[in-house]
């Protein structure tokens, strides 16, 4: 060895091995031990310009104290021992006119390498994928010391500084990380004096080799390339005259409004290797098979294996590849090089230029842009995505935060703000005041508007045709997520829907229904679970049973089984009015297939949110935790089930109950040998199918409507679709007991009762809450008081005024056993009166089917309007 021109050759050390993508044809060392301080400078600084010397440090102790003295190479070796910390500078440098070696930029030569630290602790070794580096250093329990040979030298300090820069960006380095003409990489053959890392007898750490592979070397470009950098756009030298300027005028002929550079129409890579009589044919996903423009480089110039990638998110600029001898030769950056094709443009991107006092400009752009994309839409006021559970399948409506907003608009566009220094437009990032006031926006302008998702195919409302694509349709402003294959229609015939009806009964043949009624109502469920995304209304279904065990929950799991490929969304029943609102909107803001009360133990308690649910098609509210509202669509199927619970009052005419009774002793111990809901989630196209068939076959028979009564607020679609089909094959009404309920609504009865003794008491005549509470203390009118006490108005056994004027304001213009409560006025003050009226009928709707005796009510179900507190 010669260690003063930094001859070594350390070829008798190696052994055959597999070298870097990027090099030309790695080595292993077969002893690592046997590798020296001089044959590790050796190899590493193998070519040195001429007059310049590796620099090297050697520092006794805890090497955080003192400075660091450099020595060249050649002359300071001997100090390089054991026991002390040596270091080797990452670049070499020349000896200065007063004959002093220092490590100064003003000296620089070259830089060798680049060092990558801390790697096991902030840089994990799995970042580097299967970029191989020229050799690794433990250099602290269980942390490593990293470096790049470069293949030749690096002249260019201004390169070699922003490949540094880049390594740091991109978190390869320690942000504190000096640069490249001030990095010390610790030697192989040294210790570690820090403190810290001494043993239990006041050891140091000793450093270890654990990777050797000095042929492993990089060209620039290749470090850029594998690595995935961005390199900062070259510094322009600073004039030493203040000499004024302002931003250049825009191009019309690039720009469209200044703000916004449009992406060319044509990849303009693809566009250059066509005008070079390269391009051969596209291979798809952005593939494209070219030319090899050194194809002369080629054995026997073979025109075949090279093929262009356009860029991606992981790989911004796009990829070069050929399959020939030189694959690790040339790469993306040598692809544009030759084209002659700037970085900028590579990228394929729209240009967002942010310019001050054009906030709303930039912020327009940003969301045209982002519409353009395909994978965002606005959502009641939000920026939302779908995304798939890729588990079950399930698809939800996922609100876009702030940080994720942001990442999505840098990768959608390249953002730019004019550098006053550089005078130029240089690259930033999406700024986030722009970002917040777009997130913040409750209306767009570009985003398209989504309503809601659709697991299956379904019907469009403006026309009723079947919708079998998947993917976005405008004209409902539904995203579909599911193959269309797996929904095969037969003829919409009358035989072909009695055939599939079998299919479907065939899964409830081991449920326990009470009456054909309640089988009918469970079949209606199953048509709701696969149209609801079609239905502006829809009731909610509650499975009801005397005792546990009686097959509640399954029913529920078999009815979602039809409205989506995930579980039912399951949440006890709110307690209160504020929870039910919270948990509501949360739940609907993803759009879920299904949202089941499972168990409930209370009945089905009338808040104001729950019942929207079922008459309003949205619901607005604000966000919890967040100060901004959300309008969530209400288009989900709503289940419940429970022992002796159910609905009441406002929910008696928006949930239908569905009756089952094993009628045994014990009937958890029942099993399901059929497997229902097993049966359904393993070919759900095919039973999602049956009803769709149905459904087809009902309206190509011309619609034939049965007579049965009407329901104002499911009288449309739903009934269209759940249960005039099923009356068309001879089901009973399912809504039977939703009629059923209504008729014997408790809070008719009691209404009834104290419309009656009000009468006996007071006539027609105006009365004030006062009086009327007066008058039931005063003479202990025994069935006026009862009358009064049916209604949740009392405290502290006594009655109270306010709230019973609330309750009589509730049900004013309410008729019950022919008499009506209307508000009137008396002594100047609110009143009330009762009157004696003629029952009334609806002429477009049929007699009532024959019912068991009931009190006597309206004929017909009517719609009231709601009225909330």
């Amino acid at each position: 060895m010669q260690p003063e021109h930094m001859t070594c050759q350390t070829s008798h050390a190696f052994g055959p091995g597999k070298g870097g993508e990027g090099g030309e044809g790695g080595a292993v060392i077969l002893d690592l031990e046997s590798v020296t301080n001089q044959d590790f400078i050796a190899a590493a600084f193998d070519s040195l310009p001429a007059g310049a010397h590796a620099a090297v440090c050697a520092k006794p102790g805890d090497p955080g104290k003192g400075g660091w003295p450099p020595q060249k190479a050649a002359t300071g070796g001997s100090r390089l021992v054991a026991s002390h910390n040596n270091y080797i500078n990452c670049s070499s440098f020349y000896v200065g006119d007063d004959g002093t070696f220092k490590v100064q930029q003003s000296r620089f030569a070259a830089c060798h390498f680049l060092l990558l630290d801390d790697i096991g602790t902030k840089v994990e070794l799995d970042k580097l994928r299967d970029f191989e580096l020229s050799w690794q250093i433990e250099s602290s329990p269980g942390n490593f010391q990293g470096a790049i040979l470069l293949k030749d030298p690096l002249t260019d300090g201004n390169l070699a500084s922003r490949l540094h820069g880049a390594l740091i960006d991109s978190r390869f380095c320690d942000p504190g990380a000096k640069g490249p003409m001030n990095r010390w990489a610790r030697l192989p053959v040294a210790i570690n004096g820090k403190p810290k890392y001494l043993n239990e007898r006041g050891e140091p750490f000793h450093c270890r080799l654990v990777k050797w592979s000095p042929r492993t070397r990089y060209s620039p470009d290749e470090i850029v390339d594998r690595l995935g950098l961005q390199l900062s756009p070259v510094a322009v030298k600073k004039s030493r005259s203040k000499k004024l300027f302002k931003a250049p005028d825009y191009d019309a002929s690039t720009s469209s409004d200044g703000v916004l550079v449009p992406r060319a129409d044509e990849n303009p890579v693809v566009a250059a290797l066509k005008s070079r009589g390269l391009y051969k044919t596209p291979l798809g996903s952005g593939k494209h098979d070219l030319t090899c423009p050194w194809v002369h480089d080629h054995t026997d110039q073979i025109d075949t294996g090279t093929a262009y990638f356009e860029p991606d998110d992981q790989y911004p600029l796009g990829g070069f590849c050929c399959q020939h001898s030189h694959r690790d030769k040339y790469h993306i950056h040598n692809l544009l090089e030759y084209l002659g094709v700037p970085v900028a443009q590579a990228r394929h991107k729209p240009i967002i230029r942010v310019m001050a006092g054009d906030l709303h400009r930039v912020v327009d752009a940003a969301e045209r842009e982002l519409a353009h994309r395909g994978r965002y839409y606005q959502a009641g006021g939000l920026i939302v995505s779908v995304v798939t559970d890729p588990t079950t399948g399930d698809p939800a409506i996922v609100p876009v935060s702030s940080a994720a907003l942001t990442r999505e608009l840098s990768a959608t566009a390249s953002w730019e703000r004019y550098d006053s220094r550089q005078q130029d437009w240089m690259r930033c990032d999406p700024p986030n005041r722009h970002v917040g006031v777009l997130y913040d926006s409750q209306t767009f302008r570009s985003l398209p508007p989504l309503a809601g998702l659709a697991r299956q195919p379904y019907f469009r409302e403006t026309d009723g045709e079947l919708v079998t694509q998947s993917g976005y349709d405008a004209a409902t402003q539904r995203f579909g997520v599911f193959d269309s294959r797996q929904f095969a229609l037969p003829k919409p015939t009358r035989q072909a829907a009695l055939e599939s009806l079998a299919i479907i009964e065939e899964l409830l043949t081991e449920f326990h229904f009470v009456s054909g009624t309640d089988k009918a109502a469970a079949l209606s469920a199953i048509f709701t679970a696969v149209v609801r995304p079609s239905l502006p209304f829809a009731p909610g279904f509650h499975v009801r049973a005397p005792v546990f065990g009686s097959g509640k929950t399954y029913l529920c799991e078999l009815i979602g089984a039809f409205a989506g490929p995930g579980p039912n969304c399951k949440v006890s029943y709110p307690t209160t009015s504020e929870e039910a609102t919270k948990v509501i909107l949360s739940l609907m803001m993803s759009n879920p297939a299904v949202i089941e009360f499972d168990d409930m133990d209370t009945d089905w308690i009338p808040h104001g949110t729950i019942k929207r649910i079922f008459t309003a098609e949205h619901i607005t509210d604000r966000i919890l935790g967040v100060s901004k509202t959300a309008t969530v669509c209400t288009r989900t199927l709503i289940l419940g089930s429970g022992n002796n619970v159910g609905p009441v009052r406002d929910l008696l005419r928006r949930v239908l109950t569905i009756h089952l009774d094993p009628r045994c002793s014990s009937p958890a111990t029942m099993a399901y040998k059929g497997f229902p809901v097993d049966k359904v989630r393993q070919n759900r196209g095919l039973y999602v199918a049956a009803v769709l068939t149905i459904i087809e076959a009902w309206r190509s028979a011309g619609m034939p409507w049965a007579e049965v009564d009407s329901i104002v607020t499911f009288g449309g679609a739903w009934s269209d679709y759940c249960r005039q089909p099923l009356l068309w094959l001879g089901h009973p009404d399912p809504a039977a007991s939703l009629i059923d309920q209504v008729r014997q609504d408790p809070d008719s009865v009691a209404l009834q009762a104290l419309f009656v003794e009000w009468y006996l008491v007071f006539g027609d005549s105006p009365t004030t809450v006062r009086k009327a509470v007066d008058y039931a203390n005063m003479t202990f009118d025994s069935n006026l008081m009862d009358a009064i006490r049916e209604f949740p108005v009392t405290e502290r056994g006594a009655i109270n005024p306010s709230k019973l004027g609330w309750m009589l304001k509730k049900n004013a213009n309410r008729i019950a056993g022919g008499y009506e409560l209307q508000q009137s006025t008396a002594d100047g003050r609110t009143a009330w009166r009762v009157l004696k009226v003629t029952q009334t009928t609806v002429p477009s709707s049929p007699p009532l089917p024959p019912l068991p005796p009931s009190p006597p009510l309206p004929s017909l179900f009517l719609e009231q309007e709601e009225t909330s507190p």
